[in-house]
């Protein structure tokens, strides 16, 4: 068709876009990138591993920072094939590697990777600060409540009962007519199945089919299907009130996962007063029932190893400092909100001094005036708001 409306157009070859159009653009787009980040004082990298159709293993690293106009960006720096072993040395190197290569060294690059050990050990290796991935922590300590004996057994009875009916259609449309007429639904749902690297659809399994349970139960006893006891075990009463009580328990982690998931801002301040929640609501109340009691002291037991090193609780803790919502600190001890309190004055000291160094090199440049007087007096501190602007953190005894 191009030939007869333009027969002196000449078409693009494979080779001439992969040896030229896009090395050309990539050389573009990465030198855009490159002036973008160089704007930033500070850079945080993820790194995520993962595995393709193929079975070929990669490396995927993404910064993200804050822009002039104080907006998140955010850009895939590389996705690299890894061929070697994924140790902590290596991963480390490859890391080292991305800093050097898109020139971050200077940028006080923050780490944020999953709870794997290899990434752990890397960040100590390469030295970066490093902060845990709050989802797939909270994601770590739902799955060990799962796990449990009591709870897989729940777990399989609602899953064998979801996957048949999704592979029958016999069973589909009765189910979907008992949804019309036992619980008035115009608009019948599906039954969900869980998938094994999504704790969260195991919660949402157990609470669509509670939501679905009359219909559930009065289709599997539907004469037209003729259900075999051996293929689908039905729920009992007490069953049924497991299941909602494990619903119920988990409701707070779920919670947590996906607020955290879908924030469209910063969300390390989050982390620590969330994390301290999620503890609280894990504590044993008066009437619970000795499975309850397994699933929150499983989910507990998982929190408490997870962020325990002083520079990553320094990290969580200066972040929601500076954040208006939890600048009180109320879920730390009185002897920690001090030392945050400490650590962000000085902490403000040093970025004053560095503005105030900053100014002055910019004012002895050649073909500069000194600044005004007024300009100086905004840019600093003012000592009688100098203690509201920090952590509202009690003043220290003499």
């Amino acid at each position: 068709m191009l030939k007869t409306i333009e027969p002196r157009y000449k078409l693009p070859t494979r080779a001439t876009f992969t040896d030229s159009v896009l090395p050309a653009l990539y050389k573009e787009t990465k030198a855009k990138v490159m002036e973008s980040m160089c704007k930033a004082r500070r850079v945080a990298i993820t790194s995520d591993a993962w595995t393709s159709v193929a079975t070929e293993s990669y490396v995927t690293i993404t910064s993200h920072y804050i822009s002039e106009d104080w907006k998140i960006v955010s850009h895939v720096l590389q996705t690299r094939a890894v061929y070697e072993s994924h140790t902590g040395a290596h991963m480390a190197r490859l890391l080292l590697d991305v800093v050097e290569e898109w020139q971050l060294t200077d940028k006080s690059v923050v780490l944020v990777t999953d709870n794997a050990a290899n990434m752990i050990s890397a960040a100590e290796i390469g030295k970066f600060p490093h902060v845990k991935c709050f989802v797939h922590t909270l994601n770590l300590a739902a799955q060990r409540a799962l796990k449990l004996l009591a709870v897989s057994r729940l777990l399989g009875r609602v899953r064998r009962i979801s996957v048949y009916f999704h592979r029958s259609t016999k069973a589909k449309h009765l189910f979907e007519e008992n949804q019309r007429v036992v619980l008035k639904l115009t608009s019948p749902l599906k039954v969900i199945t869980d998938v094994a690297t999504r704790w969260n659809s195991a919660h949402d399994m157990m609470e669509r089919f509670l939501q679905l349970q009359a219909a559930v139960h009065a289709t599997l006893l539907s004469p037209a299907l003729n259900v075999d006891e051996s293929d689908i075990v039905t729920l009992s009463r007490a069953n049924l009130a497991n299941v909602e009580e494990v619903v119920k328990t988990l409701k707070p982690v779920k919670d947590a996962t996906v607020f955290m998931s879908e924030e469209s801002s910063p969300t390390v301040s989050l982390i620590a007063p969330v994390y301290a929640q999620l503890l609280q609501s894990m504590s044993d109340n008066i009437g619970d029932q000795p499975l309850i009691r397994d699933v929150k002291n499983a989910i507990k037991t998982d929190l408490l190893k997870r962020y325990k090193s002083e520079a990553e609780k320094k990290i969580l803790h200066t972040s929601s400092a500076l954040d208006p919502r939890f600048k009180g600190l109320p879920f730390l001890t009185e002897e920690e909100r001090l030392d945050v309190s400490a650590g962000v004055t000085s902490e403000a000291a040093s970025l004053e001094e560095y503005e105030r160094k900053q100014r002055t090199e910019a004012d002895e440049a050649p073909g500069r005036t000194g600044s005004s007087g007024t300009k100086e007096e905004l840019l600093s501190v003012d000592d009688n708001v100098s203690d509201s602007a920090g952590p509202s953190a009690p003043k220290r005894r003499a």
